[in-house]
């Protein structure tokens, strides 16, 4: 067989150099015949048709080699096989055949409006193109190159993403794969790109590449906020084996508002390893969205014992004083953090610890007084008034007569001020 194949192809090969092009046909035919799937067969017979002006045949002989091509995911080959399509006469053909080669000749149409920079034309052209014929893929892959010749990352990866999913849906998930390799060059961490490789894993039933591609699209789900997607890509890469993402697994779900499910893993992962500061931290986080503050007051002393200093501790441990009965230590805290706030020129924040033992205290006279003080240095005159006042008002309340007359002076001193 092998020597009866390089035979016909040696015949037509000496046929085509005569230009007998019908003799080379009949060789292309036996050639076809014996290969029906060698679209370089049909290729050729297709030039020898077009040769003699035989346009019909042409076409259906190229159609024929372009369907091959496209199975094969040799996209530059169907691409040229689409010029040589467009550039042929459809005066012989039948309906059905000159609607196919006007999509064909729409397809130049919008590569030479891409040629002359005319982008939004180009795009309208392929875009009806796609719609008509949506499993061609050479639409898509002439679209995709349009994009990434503009950098258009995001709409280039949207149109080879749609050849690999149709590829996936119809089982070919080697030229899936294929197309998944063009988007993760394009994007390497993005969404679709991983969303991509992690199906295809699973469909070969490849466990490693399962825990690989949806351990990473877990975590840039959870990073993008989409924290369903993340517990779904999370179940998968732990049940193939990726048991270190068990604390992420324990992070989603507290996104995902499940705070009892992950305060039981997260439980979980401090058993396993009780010198682990991220986990107590999550504990306390879990603890303040239920409001279990006995829970969450054990989990910030644990944290506040290892690092006493930490600012960021200080005025959560004072709100969980707070909801735990312990208000004059609340209290001490807030004024501290405040006085370090006002030592580090950090006004605002002095400002919001203060008005957190206002919250608390609304007449304490202290407080009040340093912001009055503050608020005089800053040349805040309506301000410094209006706390006054709230200090006056106190002092009578009080029935402190000798402050609030002091207060009056001030005040008075205040309003004859420009």
């Amino acid at each position: 067989m092998a020597e009866d194949k390089a035979m016909h192809v040696k015949m037509a090969f000496i046929y085509v150099q005569s230009g007998e092009w019908y003799k080379a046909i009949e060789e292309y035919k036996i050639l076809a015949r014996d290969d029906p799937y060698d679209p370089h067969v049909f290729n050729m017979m297709g030039d020898a048709y077009a040769k003699k002006k035989d346009d019909k045949e042409a076409f259906e002989a190229y159609l024929q080699s372009r369907e091959l091509y496209t199975k094969l995911g040799n996209m530059q080959k169907v691409v040229n096989i689409d010029k040589k399509i467009s550039k042929l006469s459809s005066d012989k053909m039948d309906i059905k055949q000159r609607q196919q080669l006007m999509s064909f000749a729409k397809s130049q149409e919008a590569e030479n409006l891409a040629a002359e920079g005319k982008l939004e034309e180009a795009v309208a052209y392929y875009s009806q193109l796609i719609a008509a014929e949506p499993i061609n893929f050479s639409y898509r892959e002439k679209l995709a190159n349009l994009f990434i010749e503009r950098a258009m990352v995001t709409e280039a990866s949207a149109q080879l993403k749609a050849v690999a999913d149709i590829h996936l849906s119809e089982g070919r998930l080697d030229l899936a794969q294929e197309y998944a390799g063009k988007i993760s060059l394009m994007d390497p961490e993005g969404l679709d790109t991983l969303r991509l490789f992690a199906v295809l894993a699973k469909r070969k039933d490849d466990h490693d590449g399962m825990a690989k591609h949806y351990g990473k699209l877990s975590q840039v789900a959870f990073d993008a906020g989409q924290y369903d997607e993340a517990k779904g890509a999370l179940e998968t890469a732990i049940s193939a084996g990726r048991t270190d993402l068990r604390l992420l697994f324990a992070k989603t779900l507290l996104a995902l508002k499940k705070p009892a499910e992950a305060k039981t893993q997260f439980e979980a992962l401090q058993k396993e390893n009780p010198e682990d500061e991220s986990i107590v931290e999550q504990l306390l986080v879990v603890a303040e969205e239920t409001k279990d503050w006995n829970a969450a007051y054990t989990h910030i002393n644990a944290l506040i014992q290892k690092h006493p200093d930490d600012p960021r501790l200080q005025p959560r441990l004072a709100r969980t004083l707070l909801q735990v009965g312990k208000r004059p230590e609340a209290m001490q805290i807030y004024l501290n953090l405040a006085n370090n706030a006002l030592k580090e020129n950090k006004v605002d924040a002095a400002f919001s610890y203060f008005d957190s033992i206002l919250a608390l205290e609304p007449d304490n006279t202290d407080v009040l007084k340093k912001k009055a003080e503050i608020y005089l240095k800053q040349n805040k005159k309506q301000e410094v008034i209006d706390t006054y006042k709230k200090l006056q008002n106190i002092y009578t309340q009080k029935k402190m007569v000798e402050e609030a007359k002091k207060i009056g002076l001030v005040l008075t001193r205040l309003a004859g001020l420009k």
